[in-house]
């Protein structure tokens, strides 16, 4: 019989194409065993009262994991074959993940049209602007006019 760790790290790779990390599986084998042991020998699922407990232990084991960093906003930048994760964002338009995890602010139209997208410098941009930013502070204290 496979182990939780097992089953969740197919499940990730078979429906989200995401290769969990050893630490995030960590974080979460024990969330999926312990909703296991609350809910063994007391589900029948025959009573409407047993398919609430069930709805309501799934959903607080989604809003654990949200706790614990698995929501959109942790998203890999890959899927479990290297292949870059790349978003619909309409109809014709696909944008890589990194793209819109880089979103900061929309405008939008009174229609509820994009007016406006402002997104997050590239770390390679922040990281020039430091090294312009220790240059221009090094010359100022090393070589005064």
């Amino acid at each position: 019989m496979p182990s939780t760790r097992e089953i969740l790290d197919q499940m990730f790779v078979n429906l989200v194409k995401i290769k969990l990390d050893q630490d995030i599986l960590d974080k979460m084998v024990p969330v999926v065993d312990g909703l296991l042991e609350r809910l063994r020998g007391g589900l029948d699922l025959q009573s409407e009262q047993s398919w609430n407990r069930l709805r309501i232990a799934l959903s607080g084991m989604l809003a654990h994991g949200w706790a614990l960093g698995m929501n959109p906003f942790n998203s890999p930048n890959a899927h479990s074959d290297g292949d870059r994760v790349e978003v619909r964002v309409s109809r014709d338009i696909l944008v890589p993940i990194e793209v819109l995890k880089s979103l900061r602010y929309v405008k939008r139209d009174g229609m509820g049209r994009i007016e406006k997208a402002l997104f997050e410098p590239s770390a390679e941009v922040r990281v020039k602007e430091q090294i312009d930013i220790m240059l221009r502070d090094i010359e100022k204290k090393h070589w005064k006019e």
